[in-house]
């Protein structure tokens, strides 16, 4: 009879344990839910409205027109797009789930999000090893610069780019194998030049400076120098800001390939696509903060738009 009852108050226990920890974990998940709300909403029109600024500031200051910061602004266009399209799509797929409204969620993220991701982070990953080939040609092909890099040839790319990255989205709709194939082979691939390249640009530099500091080089020369490495420092930055934003993204891509329980993890999920929209908000700020020249020019546009409206 003692046997019986201990085992009876240790199975009411057992259950009024598990029930506790189920609701927890319930609210645990809304809190998760309502904190990614409120960060996409602050990071959506800020998002925006920065890419914006840069983009406004390479077109109208003609100082700023350089080809490097050519490409950062078709980067910062392709950040703008997701600011547009991706973070705002988010959160309306984060509110329906926190409603209860998991039908709708599903179908959102079936029929938008999902493509919408593919599609942004091709993007931006094919516009960003664009930039570093274009550091890669200035400091360590120096000699073939100016036939290689053209404006012509960077509006060539950049459409093609588009044009790879949009139909990711359309063929989704044909064959559910090219997510796979995006995912497995194309991402993986950029990021691999991208790293190979910026070791290369690393020692390239360094070759440069000791060969600055041994050699009797001209003043024109060490300034071309002082230019290359300064957006080098950027990219690098830019670089940097990529792997912080989608380390989550690349656990959670690696965890479907081996098939690890992470990749069961809805939440883990949503908070990597999180992670990688963030990076949309990072690129510019970072833009600003080492380019003196298109800080002013932005607050010449404020303060000529506060002049005309006072």
């Amino acid at each position: 009879m003692t046997n019986v009852s201990a085992l009876c108050n240790f199975n009411c226990t057992s259950s009024n344990h598990t029930i506790e920890e189920d609701s927890e974990l319930h609210l645990a998940d809304k809190i998760g839910l309502i904190v990614r709300i409120i960060l996409t909403i602050f990071t959506c029109p800020l998002t925006v409205l920065l890419n914006i600024l840069v983009i406004l500031a390479v077109k109208k200051r003609p100082r700023l027109q350089s080809k490097p910061n050519i490409l950062l602004a078709c980067l910062a266009t392709t950040d703008a797009f997701i600011g547009l399209t991706l973070i705002p799509a988010f959160i309306l797929f984060e509110t329906f789930k926190l409603f209860g409204s998991e039908s709708m969620a599903k179908s959102l993220r079936f029929h938008f999000l999902d493509r919408a991701s593919v599609t942004s982070v091709v993007n931006s990953l094919l516009h960003l090893m664009l930039v570093t080939f274009e550091r890669l040609v200035a400091i360590k092909f120096t000699i073939h610069y100016s036939f290689i890099i053209t404006v012509k040839n960077i509006k060539i790319c950049v459409s093609v780019f588009w044009a790879i990255a949009l139909s990711t989205w359309g063929l989704r709709y044909i064959t559910s194998n090219l997510g796979l194939f995006t995912l497995t082979t194309l991402v993986p691939s950029c990021i691999i030049f991208i790293a190979i390249s910026c070791a290369i640009l690393y020692r390239e530099t360094l070759r440069h400076k000791k060969r600055i500091k041994t050699q009797l080089v001209n003043r024109q020369e060490r300034e071309r120098f002082l230019r290359e490495k300064k957006a080098f420092k950027t990219t690098v930055l830019v670089v940097s800001a990529v792997v912080l934003c989608f380390l989550p993204t690349i656990l959670l891509m690696l965890s479907i390939v081996y098939r690890l329980p992470l990749a069961k993890s809805e939440h883990f999920s949503d908070w990597a696509r999180m992670f990688a929209m963030l990076n949309s908000l990072l690129n510019p700020l970072i833009y600003f903060w080492r380019d003196k020249e298109m800080r002013t020019m932005v607050s010449k546009l404020f303060s000529r738009n506060a002049s005309v409206n006072p």
